[in-house]
């Protein structure tokens, strides 16, 4: 295979996490949503040539890896075992009402659910991909104000804007962006464990190799922790 690959790394989350212990408060409110695990687990060291060499070996018509010991494939089991997050719940997907949103009713229902939205407008790309340098910015704002009597109120609007890094499992190859149609899940948190989480991430990551097999596009993202 002739084509090149290019590898996109999402950081700002690791960054933020590096400078900033997480208060207890907010530990186990992401406890709860399932995705602590991933935060817990880190930023991991990846061998990027080692990656983009497996990718090189995926085949989008079986969705498997053909190596020379044979076929192999990364399962729903690796990501609920590895990860913890849930195979067997309801679909991820984006309400009807959501699909015909405009830039403004984006901005609108993340100052809604976060307290927060960007004073350059220019940070949201598109109608919905958000830049996540200000979101970062203003997460380590507001950090010292989380204490044991921080009102739940701003503690879960702290804790949504930490998840709006899901740009980390659902990265895009524009950059460092995270999209604001998961939103709406950010809504009740107490119900985000109650999603299929590890089949839209691996679902993802398998379209965007495949997308980078076909010629379709140069960059490569996605969870590439399961790889």
């Amino acid at each position: 295979m002739d084509q090149t690959f290019r590898a996109r790394r999402i950081d700002n989350m690791w960054d933020f996490l590096k400078t900033c212990n997480l208060h207890s408060c907010i530990v186990r409110r992401l406890q709860d949503t399932s995705f602590y695990r991933i935060i817990e687990i880190g930023r991991l060291q990846l061998d990027w040539s080692l990656i983009i060499a497996l990718i090189e070996q995926w085949r989008p018509e079986t969705h498997t890896f053909h190596l020379p010991i044979g076929d192999a494939i990364i399962t729903l089991h690796d990501v609920e075992v590895l990860y913890g997050l849930s195979v067997d719940a309801l679909p991820v997907a984006l309400p009807h009402a959501m699909r015909e949103y405009m830039r403004d009713q984006y901005l609108e229902t993340l100052q809604c659910l976060t307290g927060f939205r960007p004073a350059d407008e220019g940070a949201l790309v598109g109608a919905s991909r958000l830049v996540l340098t200000p979101v970062r910015l203003h997460l380590e704002a507001m950090h010292a104000d989380i204490t044991d009597n921080t009102p739940d109120l701003h503690s879960n609007r702290y804790t949504r804007l930490l998840l709006l890094f899901g740009g980390v499992l659902f990265p895009n190859t524009l950059g460092n962006l995270v999209s604001l149609r998961f939103l709406h899940h950010l809504e009740r948190l107490d119900n985000l464990h109650w999603y299929n989480w590890g089949a839209a991430i691996l679902g993802y990551l398998y379209w965007q190799m495949c997308r980078a097999c076909m010629g379709t596009q140069q960059d490569v993202a996605g969870f590439m922790l399961l790889l």
